[in-house]
């Protein structure tokens, strides 16, 4: 998928983000735009969340 512009101009992730807003910034990105892959980090946060929402 290709870069979203608009959402990352209006979702800028914060400094010194902590774990969790880290990845429901993934999680919204995921669903947005997806223009690159998910941190191994917390890969496996973010499919869970994502498979809650039904989004995978």
């Amino acid at each position: 998928m290709a870069l979203n512009r608009e959402w990352h101009r209006q979702h800028r992730m914060p400094p010194r983000t902590t774990r969790e807003q880290r990845i429901k910034w993934h999680v919204a990105h995921a669903v947005a735009c997806a223009c690159r892959p998910i941190p191994d980090s917390i890969r496996v946060d973010v499919e869970q969340l994502l498979k809650l929402r039904g989004k995978t």
